[in-house]
């Protein structure tokens, strides 16, 4: 038990105080020659292949048991080796019926990443996926010369489906590792959901003339951003100041608070938006038009979500309370369970650091509150908090190991 907690805290000092400026590392062209003339298939044919599938034949290189999971627009592999997935397009080829799928493969905490192609032959099952019918599905591969097939093994349990955990990106996915797109941005708005995450954890700051930009440093900084023409805190320049004179890491731009939630509800299937309230002042004055806004465009378009402001100090709960209105909406307290029940919190956000709280978060539970534990990387302390944890959500870089464990363990 000691060495597990001077483990905890070591990981807590290098994740607070050891962030440094990762390297952008898009993910590689693929080759999409075989989806040449395949026609578009939904999502919602797709999700029939969601499951559990094992290596049957071929290289073990990217592993041996993957998760299967389907996004709006990609399917994914989520593997028992250090974290691999595999994301990946697809498309019916009429000619011959089957399913053709192109993308990439990486590590989560490596950068090492590659090409690869998929296809299901009519024989291995494409035309029973279109009627819904999996149970002798395969899907076979071919990675840097390297082939491979992945045999549908089994369905989610009804224990992991009914766990709806939340596994929602810290601000991006792998952002302490060379990430694919640089934090709190558009890019990683629209394709976190690839990753595994079904919700984003966003910074927010305030601007001069008030509006609410996604953004985690206090200051601007080359972590983040390429050296420009002016620096010092946000709050100095106005958002045509901001938008006019910087640029992310990666060549975007800064997103707008709005922004960043018109692209959440408008091309992403995610549930949950987590907003990090910076501080400011009259912070929620400003957020409140905009996140009932966004709920009515959610429901314009039958979207089912959750945007949250969290609560992380007493003066951002201090701000809340300057605003009444605000109370209807749903709100994430860090402090404690006791703070969470006073404000009234949706949800309670403790750091990962604090343990197992077994007791609070049955406390949390009984007054029908949620409870996500932030910001768990390391992946046997994901485990750990999984098999003998009650929360329900993570906040994490690396969701693959999330992905995994959900759906294998129960």
């Amino acid at each position: 038990m000691k060495q597990l907690t001077t483990n905890i805290f070591l990981l807590f000092f290098l994740l607070c105080f050891g962030c440094n400026k990762s390297e952008i590392i898009r993910p590689p062209q693929a080759d999409e020659s075989n989806l040449v003339a395949t026609q578009a298939l939904t999502d919602t044919t797709m999700r029939a292949m969601e499951g559990i599938y094992k290596l049957s034949s071929g290289t073990d290189v990217l592993g041996k048991q993957f998760v299967c999971k389907v996004s709006r627009f990609r399917v994914s592999f989520f593997s028992d080796k250090e974290g691999i997935f595999i994301i990946l397009k697809y498309g019916l080829k009429v000619s011959d019926s089957s399913i053709q799928f192109s993308g990439f493969w990486r590590y989560t905490e490596k950068s090492e990443q590659g090409k690869i192609q998929f296809s299901i032959s009519k024989a291995n099952g494409a035309t029973d996926l279109l009627k819904g019918i999996v149970k002798n599905l395969a899907v076979t591969g071919v990675d840097a010369g390297n082939d491979m097939k992945l045999q549908y093994d089994r369905a989610f349990s009804a224990a992991a489906i009914n766990k709806n955990f939340m596994i929602i990106a810290h601000h991006g996915v792998q952002t302490t590792v060379d990430p694919p797109y640089a934090e709190n941005s558009l890019l990683g708005v629209l394709h976190d959901e690839d990753y595994g995450v079904n919700g984003l954890e966003f910074d927010i700051r305030m601007t001069k003339d008030n509006v609410p930009i996604c953004i985690h440093d206090p200051a601007i900084s080359t972590r983040l951003t390429v050296k420009g023409p002016i620096s010092g805190s946000w709050d100095q320049y106005t958002f045509k100041t901001v938008s006019d004179f910087i640029t992310l890491i990666d060549g975007q731009k800064v997103p707008t608070l709005q922004e960043a939630l018109n692209a959440f509800i408008d091309s992403t299937k995610l549930t949950y938006f987590w907003m990090d309230i910076k501080g400011n002042n009259d912070v929620f004055k400003y957020l409140e038009p905009i996140i009932r806004n966004a709920y009515q465009r959610a429901a314009a378009q039958k979207r089912n979500v959750i945007i949250f402001a969290g609560l992380p100090s007493d003066e951002v709960i201090s701000e809340l309370h300057e605003q009444p209105s605000y109370a209807d909406l749903p709100t994430l307290c860090e402090q404690s369970v006791d703070r969470a029940i006073e404000n009234k919190s949706k949800f309670y956000g403790p750091r990962f650091s604090q343990g197992l709280l077994l007791n609070d978060v049955a406390k949390a539970h009984s007054n029908g509150i949620k409870v996500i534990s932030w910001t768990l990387n390391d992946k046997d302390l994901i485990r750990n908090y999984i098999q003998n944890g009650q929360f329900d959500g993570f906040i994490t870089d690396y969701p693959a190991y999330v992905v995994y464990d959900i759906y294998t363990l129960f």
